[in-house]
């Protein structure tokens, strides 16, 4: 037989309400937990997950960060000066994203969304390099665990393959490699559930496709070998968007200056300010300290989510919608989706989850607490027991 085989899955989106009223593996993924998410998006939850550290530890959260003096945009300056049909249309934009990119070098995901050209200068992407290969973040994520600690493995992600693709290589591989890792990146489910999450028979069709073809992989793997463990962990799970609302439609009848007195960035669950003078800071704090769409977040609440930093270079007010709310149109698009995330981690339908193929014997309710779990699965570290792994957060107890 073969040496021994661990499996992981990031399954983009695969969030807890999906599947705790529903089969899943279960006669393969016998311990299954919901998971605490970050405040924020992929970009700042799948570092965490890989790092075991917060954002305001490992430096990515959001895609976006103020930081004209090393914007990749630079360049563009001269173009904020011109007409804006003359830059805002879908081909000068194109251009703008392909010339970025390749100026960059940049090896991670790189999108400018809808924000617009003339603010492109102010901001640097977060995700310069390749996450899912060592080096990809600013400290030592489960890539360069594997590689420091001798371990081989294999990844298989969108920089390079679709889901479809990945779930019929992935079966072959589980089979024939020889690495002691196979970690599978699955994207497409998160793209679906922003259009479909409101239909069952969809998202259950989904997740079957998905329940398949993980087992395909599983099946494979075991041919193989005796002793195969299989992890399916996910970032965030996705919200039912129940109404849009246009914040900055609100913000702009302030009668302030983008650029003289503020600079927004507007996501698509909350609004990011940086504010330049005084009279630009009462007007935004009275507008959105009492909004009935959201709430301004305080410091001590994102220092306690693990997402306040110092240098301000993410923001330095902001402003969280309340859930199931979109913040639409945004400088994320102007589409009305039918999920998202991104909301106050304490959402219920914000949590993730963790599927194992063998018992948990610690505490796992946390995303980042993924990251030393398969250091433990692997040897990495030694195993720890603790007697608190079962114990439910108190929503779920109340529920």
């Amino acid at each position: 037989m073969r040496e021994p085989l661990s499996i992981y899955v990031l399954v983009d989106a695969l969030g807890w309400e999906l599947v705790r009223g529903r089969p899943f593996l279960d006669d393969v993924l016998i311990d299954k937990r919901w998971l605490v998410t970050i405040l924020g998006y992929s970009s700042g939850a799948i570092p965490s997950l890989l790092s075991g550290r917060y954002p305001n530890q490992h430096g990515h959260w959001n895609l976006f960060y103020r930081s004209p003096g090393a914007s990749p945009f630079r360049w563009t300056r001269p173009l904020g000066r011109l007409p804006r049909p003359l830059v805002e249309n879908p081909v000068s934009r194109r251009v703008v994203k392909h010339l970025a990119r390749r100026l960059s070098g940049y090896t991670g995901y790189f999108s400018i969304y809808d924000y617009p050209v003339a603010h492109l200068p102010q901001f640097d992407l977060t995700e310069k390099r390749d996450i899912y290969q060592p080096g990809g973040l600013d400290c030592p994520s489960i890539f360069d665990g594997f590689r420091d600690a001798g371990v081989r493995w294999e990844c298989y992600n969108y920089h390079s393959h679709t889901d479809a693709e990945i779930l019929a290589l992935a079966p072959r591989r589980a089979a024939e490699t020889d690495a002691r890792v196979l970690f599978l990146y699955l994207s497409g489910l998160d793209n679906y559930l922003h259009f479909h999450v409101h239909e069952p028979h969809g998202v259950a069709a989904q997740l079957n496709w998905y329940e398949a073809g993980l087992r395909r992989v599983w099946e494979a793997a075991r041919r193989e070998r005796d002793d195969v463990r299989m992890f399916v962990f996910s970032d965030h799970g996705m919200t039912p968007v129940r109404w849009t609302y246009d914040l900055g439609r609100d913000v702009e009848s302030l009668d302030l200056r983008i650029g003289a007195d503020y600079l927004p960035a507007y996501d698509s669950t909350m609004a990011r300010f940086w504010v330049w003078n005084d009279r630009a800071r009462r007007r935004l704090l009275d507008l959105l300290g009492d909004h009935p769409c959201g709430t301004l977040l305080e410091r001590a609440e994102l220092q306690r989510l693990g997402v306040w930093f110092d240098d301000d270079r993410y923001y330095q007010l902001l402003f969280l919608m309340r859930p199931g709310v979109l913040l639409c149109p945004s400088h994320m698009g102007s589409i009305r989706f039918a999920g998202m995330h991104g909301y106050h981690p304490s959402e219920p339908t914000a949590d993730a989850v963790l599927l194992a193929s063998t018992p948990v014997d610690r505490a796992v309710d946390h995303i980042t607490h993924v990251h030393d779990l398969i250091r433990e699965d692997l040897g990495i570290i030694p195993k720890r027991t603790d007697a608190t792994a079962e114990r439910l957060p108190a929503r779920e107890v109340a529920a």
